[in-house]
């Protein structure tokens, strides 16, 4: 039975995170330049790897598949057949894997300021206080209260007795 439209398919989909995941949620998730610029940094670095170890195992499964045919044993070119298929597998992935680093590597390029690691570190009361005031009012909005760890993490940045005032200047606009 011949696949090849549907291989051609599944070949063609290939990339585990779009670039809009990408930008929205893997660095979107943070509310500084500086943090966004860092987790563009990290993931680089892990796509990089990632892809230099792939390839490392692409050239190793050819190897084996050829000791194995070698052989001209029944047994061995069964298991040849099945090394292929996981090549195969490792092919699609690859797929992905380069276009999502090609993603990340246009995202990185997208950066006016190629932050250094004191500007990072610089940057994170600024951060910290965005990020955890960020999810204590979505706790809020989504009718629960701020749960006593957030809380504690609030206080531990220094953001919890801003966002208290923020609050209580909130309710008496509203009336409440």
């Amino acid at each position: 039975m011949m696949f090849e439209e549907i291989e051609n398919a599944i070949a063609e989909i290939q990339q585990p995170r779009s670039e809009f995941q990408l930008k929205r949620f893997v660095l979107g998730q943070h509310a500084t330049l500086e943090m966004q610029y860092y987790q563009t940094c990290l993931e680089l670095q892990d796509m990089i790897y990632k892809f230099q170890m792939a390839k490392i195992g692409v050239k190793k499964a050819e190897l084996k598949i050829a000791r194995l045919r070698e052989t001209k044993d029944e047994m061995k070119e069964l298991k040849a057949q099945e090394v292929e298929c996981s090549l195969a597998q490792t092919h699609l992935a690859m797929i992905g894997a380069e276009r999502e680093l090609n993603d990340l590597v246009k995202i990185f390029h997208s950066f006016e300021t190629k932050y250094t690691r004191a500007e990072i570190e610089a940057a994170q009361p600024e951060y910290w206080n965005a990020r955890l005031t960020g999810n204590a009012k979505a706790m809020l909005m989504g009718g629960t209260s701020v749960n006593a760890a957030h809380i504690e993490a609030m206080e531990q940045a220094g953001v919890l007795d801003n966002f208290i005032k923020e609050v209580q200047l909130s309710k008496k606009e509203l009336g409440l």
